[in-house]
């Protein structure tokens, strides 16, 4: 074979290879602009055809691969699915660190990501090792920036989670004066930390002082994603609870039904978004003495927290333990005893 024709041959595949990856290009950035415009299912269908092409094009693009994957890791989250999405960021985490090194900033924004979700789906622990992995990096090379924000945002609900409420309120006040700095006090972000401080103060026991940080977020979600949006909901739930322990229940209930009716208008598989608003409205259903309402919320939370939960963890014992409370009222004590021996179990009392 002439050494032309080696050339042109080798040409040709080149070409064809470059198109490939070009292809791949686009994929990805059709995917981000269906995300942007809210139509998940297509972008994750672009997504899903790009790394495709990634996959077959060999490890030196990897790096290319992870930043495919985190991007349907966000749109997969978008749809409700927290399992899933946590199981695309892992794979995408690895490729980030082998890739890119622990000190990138992409690298750190995936391993925020991957521990927000493991938070929401109960995996505390796995979350919190990732948290303590990260912040050191982010302290020394860039101290102010939004991912040390998100970090010390996760780590404040690890603390919450732990029942260490003060340890809590630190950390979300150090996120908060990072986000705000860094991203604008109307950001995505400040919304995010002042809901965090809020719940901190909830939990040490100042509700006045969480209540209009909870509506200062609020202000800042439904402006900038709507009066519908999970994130929404989320505090709409929240400052209900407050109005529930300060003996305002019509105006508690407003917030709660209006939370659950959120969720299932814009996010009706957004399981754990759904399962706190439901359990939160069950919590005034049972004040109320409504116990079949609230014993249908609560067997339907429980569904859901089991749907997504792989390690069972206090949430889910919390709510079998109001369904126990619920059947204990409706007389039904066999059950109420079941419900209350299995959620001793998990939380390894004897």
């Amino acid at each position: 074979m002439s050494f032309l024709r080696i050339a042109m041959l080798f040409a040709a595949a080149f070409s064809a290879a470059w198109a490939q990856l070009s292809t791949a290009i686009e994929l990805n950035s059709r995917g981000n602009q269906a995300a942007d415009a809210g139509r998940y299912e297509e972008a994750i269908g672009l997504y899903r055809e790009s790394l495709a092409i990634w996959s077959a094009s060999g490890p030196e693009y990897d790096a290319h691969r992870a930043g495919t994957l985190f991007n349907l890791a966000i749109a997969v989250s978008s749809l409700g699915d927290r399992p899933e999405a946590a199981r695309v960021l892992e794979q995408a985490f690895a490729l980030h660190r082998r890739t890119l090194g622990m000190e990138d900033s992409r690298t750190l924004s995936n391993l925020n990501l991957l521990a927000s979700n493991y938070l929401m789906i109960g995996e505390i622990g796995r979350a919190e090792a990732l948290l303590e992995e990260a912040l050191p990096i982010e302290r020394r090379i860039f101290p102010e920036s939004i991912q040390t924000a998100r970090t010390l945002g996760s780590m404040c609900n690890v603390s919450v989670k732990r029942g260490r409420f003060a340890e809590a309120l630190a950390r979300a006040e150090a996120s908060l004066e990072i986000a705000t700095k860094t991203a604008g006090e109307d950001s995505l972000d400040a919304a995010l930390a002042y809901s965090n401080v809020a719940e901190s103060h909830r939990l040490t026991g100042h509700p006045e002082r969480a209540l209009p940080l909870f509506r200062r977020a609020r202000l800042i979600y439904e402006k900038a994603l709507g009066p519908y949006h999970p994130r929404v909901a989320s505090v709409l739930s929240q400052e209900g609870l407050i109005l529930l322990d300060d003996r305002k229940p019509a105006s508690a209930e407003e917030l709660l039904v209006r939370s659950v009716d959120a969720v299932n208008r814009s996010c009706p598989k957004c399981s754990v978004e759904l399962a706190i608003a439901e359990n939160n409205l069950a919590l005034l259903r049972f004040q109320q003495k409504r116990y079949t309402e609230a014993g249908d919320l609560m067997t339907h939370v429980i569904k859901l927290r089991e749907s997504f939960t792989a390690s069972p963890g206090p949430e889910l014992a919390g709510a079998l333990r109001l369904l126990a409370a619920v059947r204990a009222k409706e007389k039904r004590f066999d059950d109420a005893a079941r419900l209350t021996s299995r959620a001793d179990v998990i939380l390894g009392f004897k």
